[in-house]
Order: structure tokens, then C-alpha cells, then sequence
């Protein structure tokens, strides 16, 4: 048979074949497919949006801060996912060039008993502001110094980790491990480090894509005992190594408190008091000590902040039962090392809240550092939808 038969036959075969069986085949490849489960699967989308208007002796501006879509899906009865993905200050090819997309966290957790196992990018549990650091759900704008230099929130990497807990939420454990910091040097000579005594450990948070050249994973847990609803006392600790070389290591420690001060008076009801203390210890001897000098040897922020929600009439009238008003104090302090002036923080606030998943902040901020001082007004609002 000449080759230009059997092309013609064997052509008429596959077609014949895929006819036959386009059917069944179509239905296998999409049957494991979300789509095809849409009936069963139970989706959720929601997230949260805010603004952000600050008036300082430098200018005036506004600030659209953070779009962050939220997925959360059940995949079956035993493995549960979610994920954020943040667009900041309008995402990374904004006009600008200082937005970013980024995601905050995505994770599957797999139910094995009596705990659950996590992978992904993980929420890395290092203090409370970290783990809660919604703008709907906190009452002053700015995050707490201790969650942007000592905990370089949002804080996020990549590992594979566990979680348990009692049912009645008296105490709950997660551990992981996850890349390291990334603090340098780049190019493994120079000392164009990623960590320094002006913004702490912001600048050399972990890839998502690699740990580095013969470094060790780092680990990270917390430890959070609820005695009663409405408080908990968080532990959490971080280990592992920070140079490039894998070196040089450091140590993380975090301690978070809060209560709801109804407890201790009738006259304190629906008053809060949140505390969280951050201190970092860093490794800078080794070879290349004399090129680590500019690396401060610890770092260290502290925050304490009291919140009180009371509810008037007037606004009660306006936007309904859910309402409430709320006045907040925060006091704060920074020591980044390397002899640099303490940075003390305090923040005063007030805030209307529509509905507990809606709030209007009116923030005045001011910041000592030396002999220097500044002060700024913040309006934000945001929401969750």
C-alpha cells in the first residue's frame, strides 16, 4: 500500500476514534475540575477595600492602600483552602511604580485527626497584629511599629507545618517550616545588607521561590491560651539562619496579649487592651564579622494600646443597631539598634463604625525620635465586602 493510502486510513481510524469516545473523554477531564463540582462545592468570595487621607507639614495625600480579594473553599470534608491576594497601591504596573500584587497567604490545610496539616504560602504566625491585621478589623490606621520592623507584616513565606487545638479554644499550636529572611548580602561580597537600624527586618523578608545555597529552613511556632473568651496571651518564636552563606542565625521572640477589661469592671465594658513586644537577636560574628558591623546585634518595638466602644444614640440613629463609636490610645516604642535614638510613637483615634465590618478612622500621629518630632492626621475608612 502506498504511504499516502495508509495516511488516508489511519486518518480515518483517528477520526472515527475520537467520535466515538470525545464524549467520555470530555467528562474525564473535567470531572475533577471545580467546575464540574460547582453544585457541591462551597466557594466563598469576599475581602476587603480601604482609603487613606494623610495631612502632615509635608503634604497632603491620599493613599488607596490595599485592595485584598479573599477565596476560602472546602474541597471535601477533610481539606479546607484560602488564600488573600493583595493589590497595593493599585498593583504592581500602576501608574507610580510603587504598588505591588502579591499574595498575603494561600494554604490547604488536610485534616488528619486530631490536627490538621498546612502547606503553602503560610501566614507566618509571629505575633497577633500578623495573624489579624485586617483594616476592617483594627481601630487605628498605621500598623504597630513592632509589625513593620520586628515583624515585617504582612508577613508571609513559604513551608509545611501543622496545627492543633481544643475544641473550646483554650489553646491553640501552630509550628512551621518555612524559607528564611533573605538579609544578604546580594552579591555575596559587599555589605549592601538587607537588614539595618532604619527599617529593622522589612527590607529582607523570604522569597517564595527559593531559600538560598546551603542555608538551613528556618522554623516558626506560636503558642496562643485563651483562659476566658475575649483573652489571649500569645508566645512565638522564630529560629533560623539570615546571611546568604547561611552563617549567620537569628532569633525572633514575640509576646501578645489581649483582653476585654469588662472582666475586671463593670465600668471597663467593652473596653480592650492589646499589648505585643517583638525582640530579634542576630548572629553577626563568623568570618565576615567586620563586614557585618553595620547589622544591628538586636532590635526590639514594644506597643500597648487600649480601645473602648460605646455606642450613642445620634449614631444609632443614622446607621442602625449594628453602630458604634470607639476611642482609641496607643503608645509605642522602637530600639533598632546600632545606637540609633528610640522612636516613640502615640496615637490617638476615634472611629465610627457604620457596621462591625465597616469603619471611619479619624487618627492623629505623632513620632519622637531624639530631638526630632513629627505629627500627622490620618482619615481612612474601610471595609469588608
Amino acid at each position: 500500500m502506498r504511504p499516502q493510502s495508509w495516511f488516508a486510513t489511519l486518518l480515518s481510524l483517528s477520526l472515527v476514534l475520537l467520535f466515538m469516545t470525545s464524549a467520555s473523554a470530555q467528562l474525564v477531564r473535567s470531572s475533577g475540575r471545580p467546575q464540574a463540582d460547582s453544585d457541591q462545592r462551597d466557594v466563598r468570595l469576599g475581602g476587603y477595600l480601604d482609603l487613606e487621607f494623610f495631612m502632615s507639614d509635608t503634604g497632603n495625600t491620599f493613599k488607596q492602600h490595599r485592595l485584598v480579594p479573599m477565596i476560602d473553599a472546602t474541597v471535601s470534608d477533610s481539606v479546607h483552602f484560602a488564600c488573600e491576594i493583595e493589590f497595593e497601591y493599585g498593583g504592581s504596573d500602576f501608574a507610580g511604580g510603587s504598588g505591588e500584587t502579591k499574595v498575603e497567604y494561600a494554604y490547604a490545610d488536610i485534616d488528619v485527626g486530631s490536627w490538621a496539616l498546612r502547606s503553602g504560602a503560610i501566614l507566618v504566625p509571629l505575633g497577633a497584629t500578623n495573624l489579624y491585621h485586617d483594616s476592617p478589623m483594627r481601630e487605628l490606621t498605621n500598623r504597630p511599629l513592632v509589625a513593620r520592623s520586628i515583624i515585617p507584616s504582612t508577613f508571609t513565606s513559604a513551608g509545611l507545618g501543622g496545627l492543633w487545638g481544643t475544641d473550646d479554644g483554650t489553646w491553640s499550636v501552630e509550628a512551621y517550616a518555612l524559607n528564611g529572611f533573605q538579609g544578604g548580602p546580594s552579591d555575596g561580597v559587599s555589605g549592601d545588607w538587607n537588614i539595618d537600624a532604619s527599617s529593622g527586618l522589612r527590607g529582607a523578608r523570604p522569597s517564595m521561590k527559593y531559600n538560598g545555597d546551603d542555608r538551613d529552613l528556618s522554623f516558626c511556632g506560636r503558642l496562643a491560651w485563651s483562659p476566658v473568651l475575649g483573652t489571649e496571651l500569645g508566645f512565638s518564636a522564630w529560629s533560623g539562619p539570615w546571611s546568604d552563606d547561611g552563617e549567620l542565625d537569628m532569633n525572633i521572640t514575640v509576646i501578645d496579649f489581649t483582653t476585654d477589661l469588662g472582666g475586671l469592671a463593670e465600668a471597663l465594658t467593652s473596653t480592650e487592651l492589646e499589648i505585643e513586644f517583638g525582640d530579634v537577636s542576630l548572629d553577626i560574628d563568623g568570618s565576615n564579622a567586620d563586614m557585618v558591623a553595620e547589622v544591628p546585634e538586636a532590635m526590639s518595638a514594644s506597643s500597648i494600646q487600649i480601645s473602648r466602644r460605646f455606642f450613642p444614640g445620634v449614631i444609632e440613629n443614622y446607621f442602625g443597631e449594628e453602630s458604634s463609636c470607639g476611642l482609641t490610645v496607643r503608645f509605642e516604642r522602637q530600639d533598632l539598634g546600632l545606637g540609633t535614638d528610640d522612636t516613640r510613637r502615640t496615637t490617638i483615634g476615634f472611629n465610627i463604625r457604620p457596621s462591625d465590618e465597616t469603619i471611619l478612622k479619624f487618627d492623629h500621629e505623632t513620632t519622637e525620635q531624639g530631638d526630632s518630632d513629627s505629627d500627622q492626621f490620618i482619615i481612612s475608612i474601610a471595609t469588608y465586602f
